[in-house]
């Protein structure tokens, strides 16, 4: 008898505080959506990041496209038009090629080259080589991209904001 009235106890309990938390997480929605700007009609995402001076955000590319634009370096910009200056980024190439094994097998293997590259452009080390090495069936990964935002300076120098924040990843897949 008292085993089951400590059940119905407990139930009623735990039902109360489901129900607490629940009013807590819709007033916290709703407290969200007061502090937002007040056209909240617009909302900017995560900003894109694009591969050179164009549009190109991800997908099939030509590699004579892919050399041009990676000279370029990384520029990035959100849905709202606003730009962002590319503060670091890492860079993935997976390069597939044939290797014959110890029986005279053919096989196709990836090899993997990773960097860590600061700014907007890909380091020394990546440049001095990609551009030979590249072909089509490899892919190129640029993802855990940061980016600062412009604000307006004096005169035409933009000044950059200090909060640093993570934009969208490119995956490009090299054509002929």
């Amino acid at each position: 008898m008292m085993d089951r009235s400590v059940k119905v106890i407990l139930f009623i309990f735990l039902l109360a505080v489901g129900f607490h938390l629940l009013a807590q997480q819709k007033s916290n929605g709703k407290a969200a959506n007061a502090e937002q700007s007040p056209s909240n009609s617009k909302k900017a995402l995560f900003p894109t990041v694009y591969l050179g001076r164009s549009e190109f955000k991800g997908g099939a590319i030509s590699k004579a496209e892919f050399d041009r634009l990676l000279k370029q370096g990384l520029t990035s910009s959100d849905s709202l038009g606003n730009k962002y200056k590319v503060v670091d980024f890492d860079f993935n190439y997976i390069e597939r090629e044939l290797f014959e094994d110890s029986i005279g097998n053919m096989k196709v293997m990836t090899e993997i080259l990773y960097e860590h590259c600061k700014g907007d452009t890909i380091t020394r080390n990546i440049s001095s080589g990609i551009y030979d090495r590249s072909k089509p069936g490899d892919t190129v990964y640029i993802d855990q991209v940061s980016v600062v935002r412009y604000k307006p300076g004096k005169g035409n120098k933009p000044i950059f904001d200090s909060v640093v924040l993570g934009a969208r990843g490119i995956k490009c897949i090299l054509t002929k």
